[in-house]
């Protein structure tokens, strides 16, 4: 009689902590249980595993909990609130829902569980380097930095090192470096490092300080162990930087970390088509929080798998840029079936409608400049504390010392407000204007067409712009100083306008692709090969590129928009910078320098009605509609009022337009808000 074994249990790693001084345990003993879950409002339940949960507990990944993700919409959005440290956690459990679907369906692929946990941290850790306001740090402020530093030079306090060469230094920074480095400083809170020495990638960890044992920092398996194959090597922690950087290090010619799976980069940052699981998270949880709809598109998960495809971005791959037409290669790509080809194109749609609603609403933007020079203003005088106890930085060197980094967050602003020394007033003022909500004033925007001057116009810089509107203001107030102003408010108003009481703001916002269809860049299967796609690797099906034909109906006109927009940051000279703006901008070419009149339509996109009665003998009443929004209305982008008019007739086909007193008592903007009146107190209907 034969006895039947049960199988045996693959050996634990037995720890080497003995050898040195160092205070060790366990990377199982860092939780009460081998996974736990949390609760998300968009992807209702999240699991983490131990390695997950012990990335979690630093204080690099905390830190996220005090950097909004949205920055400064909460102003516009009362509930758009949430952090980076959601979003992270949201990034991870999505990467870790596609690799575990796609395995399934290609066991062939060889896809191991350490290849998707792996991937979850890279979502879990991708924006470690974001600094306060969303983009603001490592966008606006640097922009500003150097301007001011190009134009005056930058005030030296003494903090940080030389200005100069500081700035020289990190001219091309961008939080992906940051995120970087604060994954090397979260593994240094473990006690651990990557080796350096290529030689050494496929060994563990180095260890070199307290924390978790190199040989017990790994990913447990089924039966609670840590084998040999699933501790956490060098090669695994330039795998998950890779998928943070999108390309490979030091401006690399090939994948280091998983050369043979080089799929696994498209879910974290799709270099392909740009639909990634970052997106997918954002895209659905601040819809959610702002336009309360939104949810993630999980078919474009589950219908997801691994096929061959040609490269869509052959100028921009590292591996394809520098080949002819001809020898363009094929790569292995996450692709969908061709079913999903109008999903694909709604999921570009709404990029665009988040960027043309949310991330670059007027208020919002006018909100991060505001923040922005409040920064710049307070850069000087600011300290960011060193977390082991080193030298103090700038709030905008920070980033380059990641013990300093961990200490600045959205509350920096609170410093501000709260600091009672004197060279901080000026940036005061405005975080306190910011709190009663007296913000920049977007007075004017265009869209950017095809006629010629607008062309012209759009080749030239923000600067240039400034100086124009500028320049043009004197002239603009001369041609109506005898109808709309007095001596002493042209001598304030025009006389005194200053490129600095503006901003000149070119926007772009598009489909992901710029001015093309970004669904061309996305790989699909027809049906008929559907079946192919349990081949071994080298056998898969080829994904092709869908016909825009066959697709048309649902493809816009454009997809990309450009548009100009003007910001008056001193009140009281809202009327001349729209005046003057108006003309550089809607009538700037050679055959058209004549000022012309605004009419009442700078506050946005929306559409009220608005009910005319006409003072004749007969009771008559006309109804008709302008463009209009509510200006910075509070979770509010378009508003729908009525206004009752009363009209006086001056000729059988022009009347002019006065507010009755009934409107007027229950008109609750003041004067700021509506520059416009400023210019033309009256309008004129053509009833024709």
């Amino acid at each position: 009689m034969s006895t039947f074994l049960p199988p045996k249990r693959a050996a634990r790693v037995q720890s080497d902590w003995e050898s040195h001084g160092f205070s060790t345990t366990s990377l199982k003993s860092q939780s009460t249980s081998l996974t736990t879950r949390t609760n998300d409002d968009v992807h209702l339940s999240i699991s983490l595993d131990p390695l997950t949960q012990a990335f979690l507990d630093t204080p690099q990944m905390q830190r996220l909990r005090g950097l909004s993700q949205l920055g400064v919409a909460s102003y516009v959005y009362i509930n758009a609130t949430h952090t980076r440290f959601e979003h992270s956690l949201g990034v991870a459990h999505l990467a870790e829902k596609l690799l575990s679907s796609i395995s399934l369906k290609q066991p062939q692929l060889k896809i191991t569980q350490k290849d998707i946990i792996l991937t979850k941290l890279a979502g879990l850790t991708h924006d470690l380097g974001h600094g306060p306001f969303s983009h603001i740090y490592d966008g606006e402020l640097r922009k500003q930095l150097e301007f001011r530093r190009k134009r005056k030079g930058l005030e030296d306090s003494g903090l940080g090192p030389n200005i100069e060469e500081f700035q020289e230094k990190y001219k091309g920074w961008a939080h992906e470096d940051a995120s970087l480095d604060m994954l090397d400083a979260l593994l240094t809170h473990h006690g651990l490092k990557a080796h350096s020495d290529p030689e050494k990638y496929d060994e563990p960890l180095v260890q070199i300080g307290d924390g978790i044992d190199r040989l017990k920092f790994g990913v447990i398996d089924l039966n609670g162990d840590i084998t040999p194959e699933n501790l956490i090597t060098t090669r695994d922690i330039i795998y998950v930087k890779e998928c943070i950087n999108g390309a490979p290090l030091n401006d690399g010619k090939e994948w280091i970390g998983r050369k043979d799976k080089e799929y696994l980069y498209d879910v974290i940052s799709n270099r392909h088509s740009g639909l990634d699981v970052d997106k997918m998270d954002y895209y659905a949880r601040d819809q959610k929080r702002t336009l309360s709809v939104g949810q993630v598109e999980f078919i474009l998960i589950e219908e997801s798998f691994v096929a061959r495809g040609r490269c869509s971005r052959p100028g921009e791959c590292f591996e394809c840029k520098n080949c002819a037409p001809k020898d363009v290669k094929d790569h292995y790509m996450i692709c969908w079936p061709e079913k999903l080809v109008v999903k694909g194109l709604e999921f570009f749609k709404t990029r665009f409608s988040m960027h043309s609603n949310v991330y670059t609403h007027k208020t919002v933007k006018a909100v991060e400049y505001m923040i922005c020079d409040a920064l710049v203003l307070a850069d000087p005088w600011i300290p960011v504390p060193n977390a082991k106890g080193g030298p103090p930085l700038r709030i905008s060197q920070a980033m380059s010392c990641t013990d300093n980094y961990v200490n600045l967050k959205d509350s920096v602003l609170d410093l501000i407000e709260s600091s009672s020394d004197p060279k901080l007033q000026r940036s005061r003022d405005i975080i306190r204007k910011i709190r009663s909500r007296q913000f920049y004033k977007c007075v004017f925007s265009l869209a950017v067409g095809n006629k010629d001057h607008e062309q012209e116009l759009w080749k030239k810089s923000e600067a240039e712009i400034r100086k124009m509107i500028v320049m043009t203001s004197k002239k603009v107030y001369e041609a109506q100083y005898g109808q709309f102003g007095t001596p002493e408010k042209k001598e304030t108003d025009s006389l005194g306008l200053k490129e600095g009481d503006m901003i000149v703001e070119k926007r772009t916002i598009h489909h992901g692709q710029k001015s093309e269809n970004p669904v061309n860049n996305m790989r699909f299967v027809s049906k008929t090969d559907l079946m192919s796609l349990s081949k071994p690797l080298e056998s898969l099906p080829v994904a092709r590129k869908k016909d825009e034909t066959e697709y048309e109906a649902h493809v816009p006109k454009k997809f990309e928009e450009k548009c100009i927009r003007v910001y008056c940051k001193e009140k009281g000279k809202e009327s001349i910078v729209l005046s003057a703006a108006r003309e550089v901008i809607t009538f700037g070419s050679k055959e058209k320098g004549q000022v012309h009149s605004p009419h009442p339509k700078s506050r946005g996109g929306g559409k009220r009605k608005e009910r005319v009665s006409l003072s004749q003998n007969s009771q008559k009443s006309l109804a008709f509609e302008t463009d209009d929004t509510a200006d910075s209305s509070v979770n509010s982008t378009d508003g729908n009022e009525n206004q009752e008019f009363m009209l006086s007739q001056e000729s059988n086909d022009s009347f002019s337009v006065s507010e009755s007193p009934s409107a007027a008592s229950t008109r609750v903007r003041d004067e700021e808000s509506t520059p416009e009146a400023q210019i033309r107190p009256t309008k004129r209907l053509n009833l024709g």
